[in-house]
C-alpha cells in the first residue's frame, strides 16, 4: 500500500472512529432520557432485544448457520452476566452523575485492562503502563473531588462500569480465540436478553410510542457502533484510531448541555483530561482498543 492510499484509508478509518464516539454518546444521552421515566432494568432489556433480534434476522437472511455453533457457550454466558454488570451500573449511575462525568469515568477501562491482563494473559506493563495508571486514577479523583459537597456515592458506579467492562474486554479477547465476531455478539446479545427476562416482568413498564421509537433506536445505536468499530479497524490500526474514541467525552459534555443543562466544572473538565491522557498510553501499548458502550 502506497503512501497516498495509506493516508486515505487512515481518514476513512478515523471518520469511522468518529462516528462510533458519537453513536456511543447518542446511545448514553437517549439512555439517560429514558430512564427518567422507565425502569433501568425495562430500557436494558428493551436495548439487548433489539440487538439480538436484528442479529438473529440479519444472519439468518443472510444464511450463516454457523453463527448459531460455539464450543464455549458458558464464556458467552460469563460474558454476558459481566456486560450486563457493565450497563446496569452505568445507567444506574446516570440517574444521579452527569453525562459528561460519567462517560469519562468509564474511560478508566484501559488502566484497569492493564491491571487484570497479568491475570488472564500473563502480560507485564512497562513502567510507563504502570505511569498510566497511576494518572488514571489521579483523574478519577479529580473528578469525583470526595472531599467536596458534591461528591456522591453514585459516582462510584461508572467507575464499577469500567471495572466490568475491562473484564468484558478481555473476556471478549478470550472468546475471539474461538469463535468469530458475529458469533460472540450473537450469544452474548441473546444470554444477557434472556437473563433480563427473568427480572424484567417486575419493572415492566408501558413506554408511549415515542418512548418504544427511542428504545428501538437505543438497541440498534449500540449494534451499529459495534459495527464501525470492527470496520474501523480494517482501514487503520489503534494507535491511529483510539485518541479519537475520546471525543466521545466531548460530544457526551454536548448533550449533557443541551439536553439536561449540565455544564461541567472546572475540576471534572481537569480530571476528563488526565484520564485521557492515562488510557492514550495505554492504547498506545495495546494492540487493540476499548470504547465504552
Amino acid at each position: 500500500m502506497n503512501s497516498s492510499t495509506r493516508a486515505r484509508s487512515h481518514v476513512i478509518g478515523m471518520w469511522l472512529m468518529a462516528s462510533v464516539a458519537l453513536a456511543f454518546a447518542s446511545h448514553d444521552a437517549i439512555s439517560k432520557t429514558l430512564i427518567l421515566s422507565l425502569p433501568v432494568i425495562f430500557v436494558a432489556w428493551a436495548r439487548y432485544l433489539v440487538h439480538t433480534l436484528i442479529v438473529t434476522t440479519v444472519s439468518l437472511r443472510n444464511r450463516r448457520e454457523k453463527i448459531f455453533h460455539t464450543r464455549r457457550p458458558w464464556l458467552h454466558l460469563l460474558r454476558a452476566v459481566v456486560l450486563l454488570c457493565d450497563s446496569l451500573t452505568f445507567l444506574f449511575g446516570l440517574t444521579h452523575v452527569p453525562l459528561a462525568e460519567s462517560t469519562a469515568l468509564v474511560f478508566l477501562a484501559p488502566a484497569f485492562v492493564t491491571l487484570l491482563s497479568p491475570l488472564l494473559f500473563g502480560i507485564k506493563a512497562d513502567r510507563l503502563q504502570w505511569l498510566s495508571v497511576i494518572v488514571g486514577f489521579v483523574g478519577v479523583l479529580v473528578v469525583i473531588n470526595p472531599g467536596s459537597d458534591g461528591f456522591s456515592l453514585w459516582m462510584l458506579f461508572p467507575l464499577a462500569t469500567a471495572f466490568f467492562f475491562a473484564i468484558y474486554q478481555l473476556l471478549t479477547q478470550l472468546a475471539g480465540e474461538t469463535d468469530s465476531p458475529s458469533v460472540c455478539s450473537f450469544y452474548v446479545g441473546v444470554f444477557s436478553t434472556l437473563i433480563l427476562s427473568l427480572v424484567v416482568p417486575f419493572y415492566w413498564a408501558t413506554p408511549s410510542a415515542t418512548q418504544w421509537l427511542l428504545l428501538v433506536v437505543l438497541g440498534s445505536l449500540g449494534l451499529s457502533a459495534h459495527f464501525l468499530i470492527s470496520t474501523s479497524y480494517r482501514y487503520a490500526s489503534s494507535s491511529v484510531l483510539a485518541p479519537l474514541g475520546y471525543l466521545q467525552i466531548v460530544f457526551a459534555a454536548g448533550y449533557g448541555v443541551l439536553l439536561f443543562g449540565g455544564y461541567p466544572v472546572m475540576s471534572s473538565v481537569l480530571g476528563m483530561v488526565l484520564i485521557c491522557l492515562s488510557g492514550l498510553v495505554v492504547y498506545a501499548r495495546r494492540p487493540t482498543a476499548v470504547l465504552s458502550g
